[in-house]
């Protein structure tokens, strides 16, 4: 796995990455990605980055799009490449996951020369089934919050985007909650920002303990959580809410206590027919933000739903 920003700068690998191309631990990271790539086609690469920043978009594994690597000694090998960009508040960052085809090549010669059709088939099965589970673990990357583990904005406005239209669908109310840490910026100023982050892991491991298998949890941004509540009237969810503001609360946290102002908003249609018009993802989200800074201005620790307030 190789992580650049837009400037092409390396900025993260992990171990199996500076193995195959022959660098040493942290060698590679703020070189720029035109490293990896053979002498001849560097400048065709930088191009093709620039146009790719213009218009950036996921290019799974697995379509045969064989692609040439220069490892540190010189040596040029064949590779496959996916790529996911993945934006954040610092800027895109473009994920790359490859994979060493050398391999591949090598069977694949032999196998042409034996002309063994049971012997192509399995190699062609073993090499998909490689690609599927480093594709699998891309997207897994793409979707997860590296702190938390828990779902990351991208994939919590993809779900509640679904989620809106099931409600249209099926009839059932859906609610959308927002966890916001109460004081988090103070706590990180005086015991740093390795403390806050492990508040932040323990608020992650509060809330899904809490969940309900079918709630979908994630972490959306700095000291903000989302959890989406899938068949949630106005009463359940201040139930919810409610649960976790006092499973927070109760925590055994180290340093200091930790709370939560959670802001709620609800969902919901009396007739599916005709066919309702859902509101928007930007809606909800502003409607459950009003109940949430509700509940900063009346003194943090609470919940509001934006029913209740409007």
């Amino acid at each position: 796995m190789v992580v650049a920003d837009a400037d092409g700068r390396i900025v993260l690998v992990n171990r199996a990455a500076e193995r195959l191309f022959s660098y040493g631990l942290g060698e590679l990271v703020g070189r720029s990605v035109e490293t990896l790539v053979p002498t001849d086609l560097r400048a065709d690469h930088a191009a093709h980055r620039q146009e790719f920043n213009a218009d950036p978009r996921t290019r799974l594994m697995g379509q045969q799009r064989d692609l040439m690597a220069r490892a540190r000694d010189g040596s040029v090998f064949p590779v496959e490449i996916g790529l996911n960009p993945v934006r954040t508040a610092d800027g895109i960052f473009i994920v790359s996951a490859i994979v060493d085809l050398s391999e591949r090549k090598r069977t694949e010669q032999r196998i042409s020369q034996q002309a063994e059709r049971k012997r192509t088939e399995q190699r062609i099965s073993q090499q998909a089934e490689m690609l599927e589970q480093a594709n699998a673990k891309l997207l897994e990357m793409a979707s997860t919050d590296s702190l938390t583990s828990l779902w990351n904005r991208r994939s919590f406005l993809n779900q509640l985007n679904i989620q809106l239209e099931q409600v249209v669908r099926s009839g059932r109310p859906m609610s959308l909650l927002i966890v916001d840490v109460d004081h988090f910026k103070p706590y990180n100023d005086r015991f740093g920002h390795l403390a806050g982050d492990e508040v932040l892991r323990g608020v992650a491991k509060v809330l899904r303990d809490k969940a309900r298998r079918s709630d979908y949890v994630a972490r959306i941004g700095g000291e903000e959580f989302g959890v989406i509540l899938p068949e949630t009237d106005h009463g359940g969810s201040i139930m919810l809410a409610e649960r976790f503001r006092n499973a927070i609360e109760v925590e055994r946290w180290p340093r200091r206590e930790i709370t939560a102002s959670l802001g709620a908003t609800t969902v919901a249609f009396q007739r599916t027919v005709p066919r309702p018009e859902p509101p928007t993802v930007s809606e909800v989200l502003t409607a459950a933000d009003q109940a949430l800074y509700h509940s900063k201005e009346n003194g943090r620790n609470r919940v509001s739903h934006h029913g209740d307030i409007a």
